[in-house]
C-alpha cells in the first residue's frame, strides 16, 4: 500500500472518531483537505466555520465560500476585527498569537451556543518544525489537529490532495495579510487594505506567491519568486505608479525567498 493510502486510513479513522466537527476553516489547502476528508467521514455531522477579517485577503474568503458550495459543505462565517483589540493593532512579536486566541474565542463562543462540536484545525506536522506561536495558543484553547495526530506533513498533504483531485494542491501556503507589516507599525484597517491592494494589482500581472512588505515610512519591499522579479523589473514603472497611488514608498526592492535586491534604476 502506497504511504498517502496508508495515512488515509489513519486520518479517515481519526476524523470519524470526531462527530460532531467543526473545522475551522481558512480555505488554505491544509483546512480544505481536513474539511473534505472530514465531509466525506461525517456528511452533516461537519461543518466548516470561516473568519472574516481585516487580515484575510476577499480572495481567499471567496475561494473557501466556493468550495463549500461546491462540496455541499455547511459553512459559518463569523465576523472579526482583530484590529479592535489593543494588544493585537500594536503588533507585538506574539501577534499571532493574539490572533489565534481571538479567533479561537470567537469559534469557541459559537461552539458555546452550539454545544456538543469538537473544535479542529489543519495545522500539520510540519508546523512543528517553525515558529508557530498560534500552535501554542491552539493547544490552550483545546483544539484539535487531526493532520498532527495521523502524522501527515505538508508533502503528504499536497500528495492526497492531488490524489483527490483537490484544485490548488500545490498552492503556497495562505499567510495573514498581518504577516507582511513589521513589528510595532501598528494594524489598521487601511495599512491591512492597502497591502492587500497592492498584492491584487501584482497577481492580476500575473506573478504568484506574492508578499508585499510594509517597513517603516509605508517602505514597500515586494517579494515574490524568480520569474517574478523578472516581471517585476519590466513593469518597474506601473508598479511604481500603482504602489504610489495606494500610499506606498517603493525604490524597487524585490526580493527573492529570503534574499533580497534592488533593481536597477
Amino acid at each position: 500500500m502506497r504511504r498517502g493510502e496508508t495515512v488515509a486510513v489513519d486520518i479517515q479513522e481519526i476524523l470519524c472518531a470526531c462527530r460532531p466537527l467543526v473545522v475551522m476553516f481558512s480555505g488554505g489547502l491544509d483546512s480544505v483537505l481536513l474539511a473534505d476528508l472530514a465531509h466525506e467521514c461525517l456528511r452533516d455531522d461537519m461543518l466548516c466555520i470561516t473568519i472574516d477579517s481585516p487580515v484575510v485577503k476577499r480572495c481567499e474568503l471567496e475561494e473557501a465560500a466556493k468550495f463549500c458550495a461546491g462540496r455541499g459543505i455547511r459553512q459559518v462565517v463569523l465576523l472579526l476585527d482583530e484590529t479592535l483589540d489593543a494588544c493585537f493593532a500594536a503588533n507585538p512579536p506574539e501577534r499571532c498569537y493574539i490572533c489565534r486566541r481571538l479567533r479561537d474565542r470567537a469559534v469557541l463562543e459559537w461552539v458555546s451556543e452550539n454545544p456538543g462540536f469538537i473544535v479542529a484545525d489543519g495545522m500539520n506536522k510540519s508546523d512543528l518544525d517553525d515558529y508557530r506561536p498560534g500552535m501554542k495558543a491552539a493547544h490552550e484553547d483545546g483544539i484539535r489537529h487531526p493532520l498532527i495526530e495521523a502524522g501527515m506533513d505538508k508533502d503528504s498533504i499536497r500528495e492526497m490532495a492531488r490524489s483527490r483531485g483537490i484544485s490548488g494542491w500545490d498552492r503556497e501556503s495562505t499567510v495573514g495579510l498581518c504577516s507582511r507589516v513589521l513589528y510595532g507599525l501598528p494594524l489598521t484597517h487601511e495599512r491591512l487594505q492597502r497591502i492587500e491592494e497592492a498584492e491584487t494589482f501584482l497577481q492580476d500581472m500575473g506573478l504568484k506567491d506574492i508578499r508585499v512588505r510594509c517597513f517603516p515610512g509605508e517602505r514597500a519591499v515586494i517579494e515574490t519568486n524568480a520569474a517574478g522579479v523578472v516581471t517585476v523589473k519590466h513593469q518597474r514603472v506601473a508598479i511604481a505608479e500603482k504602489l504610489q497611488a495606494l500610499g506606498f514608498i517603493w525604490a524597487g526592492d524585490v526580493g527573492v525567498k529570503k534574499g533580497r535586491t534592488k533593481l536597477p534604476t
